[in-house]
């Protein structure tokens, strides 16, 4: 299956040989991560990941979200194109941000429908660390935690 998806940076380019899912290690990340923002983070202009927004650090001690994060961190951000993901919107965008060596590492899924599989979006990593070296101070990641 070949399929188009349509981005704020341009058009990707996704390839897929049937269905593919998330990650092992990310189903499951809305009760078994800790969310870090305290509110849905709202749609900004030049926001790459359109949507409403949430994010999530997985595999990390609530005590360990600081910056720098410790290598392990997954950060989790799912976006929903009509409303915050917390009103049961349909999440078309997942990105996950993976910190290993001292170094992170990034993956965008999207689907079009809740019943669909996501796919990953096939862009270079640079399209990722291009925009997150605005907050390289931050260890690379836009959204601090905040305690509910």
């Amino acid at each position: 299956m070949i399929r188009i998806v349509a981005l704020s940076f341009g058009l990707s380019l996704v390839l897929s040989m049937g269905c593919t899912t998330l990650p092992d290690d990310i189903p499951g990340y809305k009760d078994n991560c800790i969310r870090m923002n305290a509110e849905p983070i709202a749609p900004t202009d030049d926001d790459p990941h359109e949507g409403y927004k949430e994010v999530y650090a997985c595999d990390v001690e609530k005590s360990a979200l600081k910056v720098p994060y410790p290598d392990g961190t997954v950060m989790v951000k799912e976006s929903c194109p009509h409303g915050p993901c917390r009103d049961g919107e349909l999440v078309w965008l997942i990105a996950t941000a993976r910190k290993a060596n001292g170094s992170w590492s990034w993956n965008e899924y999207t689907r079009n429908f809740k019943d669909e599989d996501f796919v990953e979006i096939l862009a270079d990593e640079s399209v990722c660390t291009n925009c997150h070296k605005k907050v390289e101070v931050l260890d690379w990641i836009y959204t601090l935690y905040q305690p509910n």
